[in-house]
């Protein structure tokens, strides 16, 4: 048996593959689910093969890695150890920020990205430090606003280049408010206070999301998923107006699960289901030294954590049960109540709508049902 990379606690491992979900919940009748995309993985050429297993072992057949670097900065590298998976899994590019002060930031990054793509990339990530990190080269005591003008030549590029720019703006709700015990992620928060953005030095998340949208806007031809569920899970009302009003916006439901679970159940599945196209599976798993579950605590997950992290997502989206306990514990303290999509829908949110628009197929192929490398079996996870 070969050892797991990561700890995991000693506990039946029959009675967790015989289940679907945590509390024994039963999948829809006659629905088998399919291997799934994440589009939402966070890893380098080190650990390429511990994701690769620990996502297969939870039925993940692709995977997208956001974190790809830059040509010359890592990219190359990353996208050398992707080709060994045979294109199930994908490479992002990320913008080079530590350049924006130089005066032909766009245009150059423009260029960068048709290198990239030319190397292999197939998606562009950007991270939550535009608006909240990234300098004003015209006045270092700001921060470069997410619409600002001079970044237009990289969202043209990445338009024209066919690749999908995944978006992160801002960050949960509860980041922007005072970092105190009432603070309802203030357990996250107490070990990890500086993603607090309470101070107004940072612009609100409501000024960050009016920016972004205003490049959506101007960029109908360039795809752009806005991760965390559109960047602004805790008001539903805003998610639907932003896909209504930008036909070019996909989200994914990436670490977000534990806020949009809080809306109406009803209400979250209709608006899923009128968007079906348009909503991406993804975890925000990390996978390096150790894991990250959508965030960490004091002490880092295990294997049996990942278990039952996608087995709650899955209950999540498959059944209708009710007051499920926090999937990240860490993240806030609430429960949950699961939204039962129907098998169509499920198709398209696990694997069939991140098929059509990264690799141009309409449905898995034979090579979904394989593992994405000869490595373990479920069953090398635990003792």
């Amino acid at each position: 048996m070969r050892p797991c990379p990561y700890s995991a606690a000693p506990f039946a491992l029959a009675t967790l593959l015989a289940l679907p979900f945590r509390a024994g919940a039963q999948s829809p009748p006659s629905w088998q689910r399919p291997p799934l995309v994440d589009v939402h993985v966070h890893t380098s050429p080190a650990h390429y093969d511990t994701a690769a297993d620990l996502l297969a072992a939870n039925g993940v057949s692709r995977f997208i890695n956001l974190s790809g670097g830059a040509p010359g900065d890592g990219l190359e590298e990353n996208l050398q150890v992707a080709r060994a998976y045979e294109g199930r899994v994908l490479v992002c590019v990320n913008p080079e920020w530590e350049r924006v002060a130089e005066p032909t930031f766009g245009d150059d990054q423009a260029r960068m990205l048709e290198k990239a793509a030319a190397l292999g990339a197939r998606c562009v990530k950007v991270a939550k430090a535009l608006g909240l990190g990234v300098p004003d080269p015209s006045d270092p005591a700001r921060y470069l606003a997410v619409d600002d003008a001079r970044l237009d030549p990289i969202w043209a590029a990445a338009g024209r280049l066919g690749l999908p720019v995944f978006i992160h703006t801002g960050d949960p709700k509860a980041f922007f408010e005072p970092l105190t015990p009432a603070n309802e992620r203030w357990d996250e928060l107490e070990v990890h206070p500086g993603w607090s953005f309470a101070d107004p030095q940072y612009p609100r998340l409501e000024t960050l999301l009016e920016q972004r949208d205003r490049v959506l806007a101007r960029h109908r031809g360039t795809t752009f998923i806005g991760v965390h569920f559109g960047c602004f899970p805790e008001n539903l009302d805003y998610t639907e107006r932003a896909l209504a009003t930008h036909p070019n916006l996909y989200v994914d439901v990436a670490a977000r699960v534990p806020e949009i679970g809080r809306h109406d159940p009803a209400r979250l599945h209709d608006v899923i289901v009128k968007y079906q196209d348009r909503v991406l599976f993804g975890t925000d798993l990390g996978v390096g030294r150790g894991l990250m579950l959508g965030s960490t605590g004091r002490e880092r997950p295990t294997a049996a954590d990942a278990f039952l992290f996608f087995a709650d997502h899955y209950r999540f989206f498959e059944t209708r049960d009710r007051g499920i306990p926090h999937p990240t514990p860490i993240q806030g303290r609430w429960t949950i109540n699961a939204i039962g999509l129907p098998p169509p829908v499920l198709d398209k949110l696990y694997s069939g709508n991140a098929l059509r628009l990264f690799w141009g197929e309409q449905a898995p192929g034979p090579a979904d049902h394989r593992a994405l490398r000869e490595g373990p079996t479920p069953a090398d996870y635990f003792p």
